[in-house]
């Protein structure tokens, strides 16, 4: 009788068991190229992986509000456009596509409050962002501890240097943009510069590489200068620049800080060239200084200028293609920002193609992967985890309010 009951009790805790590991099994599936638009072939997922159809979650961290919020809209906005792509094609491998999107304010604390709330709430597979640099290094340190794959849209050269597991960004670094905006002054013959940075990472990241990279191009600087990211005057800093003989400004810092210096060095009648890291290489830049930024230069990225690219660029067909959506979706041209968001997921996609199912993976196959993107050729190793160099950078001027290449 005893032996009995105890098997009609085991009996159905077997089967829960069964039940509940049936339902662990699975993980991610492999996923369509979403920069070609195509679904994985037939026959390459795992018995296991064709009965879920449960979303793959993605966590987005960007900045929506605060100051860098004219970053981290268009990144959004780039990024809801290519899921709605991605999953219009039959999802990544025939499972939808889950982006959740967090805003940090702007602020290095709520980003990591935001990438904690992801992982422990949202149970997601990676993580995108942030906007800016400071909230992107504070998210890069608990996203390794959790070994959870992120790819940042910030352009300090310390998120990926040294090279972190699992880490990457898309972005162009300080160093790349650096060595392009000396290389236009060696054409040019400019051999001293002053400096205006933002002392916040992005704008100290800037200055770690012009101080490191000036003896290498023959450029000494006379001045250097910082102000803070709500300041609303540089005027002090740009009077101490003009009494000295620098042959250029270089400015680095994102909207509304470009702005406000171009602006207030035309009215003291600072003639000399000024050159804008490409922190602030977007339209609002064009908004906020007006009939000022007539004349000034920039290093960026070429989805700046698309109409401008060489139609024999290997970067021209998928730039073509994302500007044309991103318009159609939002009646807008797209900047550089938008371009990093939509390079991100697109990478992180493709990632998860090539992990096979297993996001475990997801970390070291990003490594291996080469792709085209509107930022340039991105070609990650297990040394470079932002896989770009500084030659996929151009030289703009602002002529007429309006963006030119520089030939």
């Amino acid at each position: 009788m005893q032996k009995r009951k105890m098997s009609n009790w085991l009996y159905p805790l077997a089967l829960a068991s069964l039940v509940l590991l049936s339902a662990c099994g699975g993980g991610a599936k492999p996923a369509a190229d979403a920069g070609a638009g195509q679904n994985v072939g037939a026959g390459q997922s795992a018995p296991a992986a064709e009965a879920s159809k449960d979303p793959i979650k993605v966590g987005a961290i960007f900045s929506l509000t605060g100051p860098n919020s004219p970053l981290g809209v268009p990144e959004k906005q780039a990024v809801e456009m290519l899921v709605k792509e991605v999953n219009a094609a039959g999802g990544v491998d025939g499972r939808p596509l889950e982006v959740i999107f967090e805003d940090d304010k702007s602020d290095n604390t709520e980003a990591v409050k935001a990438i904690k709330k992801l992982v422990s709430k949202e149970k997601v597979v990676a993580v995108l962002g942030s906007s800016g640099s400071g909230p992107s290094l504070g998210m890069a340190e608990f996203a390794q501890a959790e070994k959870l794959p992120m790819i940042s849209m910030a352009a300090a050269d310390q998120i990926t240097n040294p090279v972190r597991p699992g880490i990457f960004k898309t972005p162009h670094t300080d160093v790349h943009g650096t060595k392009r905006v000396f290389k236009y002054l060696k054409e040019k013959g400019i051999t001293k510069i002053a400096t205006l940075n933002d002392s916040n990472p992005y704008g100290s990241g800037w200055t770690a590489q012009i101080q490191k990279y000036a003896p290498e191009y023959g450029i000494t600087i006379v001045a250097e200068e910082k102000y803070g990211t709500k300041d609303p005057s540089m005027s002090s800093q740009l009077t101490k620049i003009k009494g000295t003989d620098a042959q250029a400004l270089i400015i680095a810092g994102t909207n509304p800080g470009p702005a406000t210096i171009v602006k207030e060095a035309k009215q003291l009648n600072l003639n000399i060239p000024i050159i804008s890291s490409h922190g602030s290489a977007n339209s609002k830049f064009l908004e906020l200084a007006g009939d000022s930024a007539n004349g000034v230069l920039m290093v960026a990225g070429k989805l700046l200028v698309p109409d401008q690219v060489d139609p024999n660029d290997p970067q021209a067909a998928i730039i073509k293609k994302f500007v044309d959506g991103y318009k159609a979706a939002y009646n807008t041209e797209p900047d550089g920002f938008a371009g990093y968001g939509y390079d991100g997921l697109n990478l992180l996609v493709e990632g998860l193609k090539q992990a096979g199912g297993d996001a475990s993976k997801l970390g070291e196959v990003l490594e291996k992967v080469k792709y085209v993107g509107v930022t340039g050729e991105f070609a990650f190793s297990a040394e470079d985890h932002n896989g770009l160099t500084e030659d996929s950078m151009i030289m703009v001027e602002v002529k007429d309010g309006k963006f030119q290449i520089i030939k």
